[in-house]
């Protein structure tokens, strides 16, 4: 898929990010002429977007220490660390709620309640 490649590489530039978050911050910079009935392009190009600008966010507050630029630039490494992510964003939502759960039963010894914590790094 060279033209993903390629609205990748646009949508990761400084250029396109600064425009993204402006569009975002200020409301009234459009990125594309028309306003509503986007192409398939557009859509994707917004897509990743929207993907890069958490990515570097993330990456400026340190969040994950297996995110840096090197992984942001390259698409392969880049999907890898996505998938990553999300799988260890259900694992602790999934971990969330068994510990709601069990807080819930108001158990006044724990001791014997087992909870699993499964780590993906």
């Amino acid at each position: 898929m060279l033209i993903e490649k390629e609205i990748r590489k646009l949508a990761r530039s400084s250029y396109w990010q600064n425009l993204y978050r402006a569009s975002k911050e200020i409301g009234t910079i459009h990125i594309f002429d028309n306003v509503s009935n986007l192409s398939g392009l557009q859509t994707l190009f917004l897509h990743w977007l929207s993907i890069y600008n958490s990515l570097y966010t993330d990456l400026v507050q340190r969040e994950w220490k297996y995110l840096d630029e090197e992984v942001i630039n390259n698409d392969c490494r880049c999907d890898a660390f996505l998938s990553w992510r999300n799988e260890y964003r259900i694992q602790e939502l999934e971990k969330q709620k068994r510990e709601e759960k069990v807080n819930k039963l108001n158990l006044k010894d724990k001791s014997n309640v087992t909870t699993y914590d499964v780590n993906l790094t």
